[in-house]
């Protein structure tokens, strides 16, 4: 993983750690932005997975709620 993939990474997990705050942990928001993030590695088009994780990893996290 690149820096910029875990500058990326740490970026989504502090949002959603705020829009969450006290509903779901930051490690548990942590794990599901990695383990989405991760499934777009092979993509060739990087530009959009920050955005295509995000609203994953909210949808995943309203879903637990």
């Amino acid at each position: 993983m690149s820096l910029d993939d875990q500058a990326q990474i740490d970026s989504l997990v502090v949002d959603l750690t705020k829009e969450f705050d006290g509903r779901v942990g930051s490690e548990r928001i942590r794990q599901g932005v990695m383990r989405i993030y991760g499934r777009f590695t092979a993509s060739p088009i990087r530009q959009y997975v920050p955005v295509l994780t995000r609203r994953m990893a909210r949808e995943e996290l309203l879903k637990a709620l």
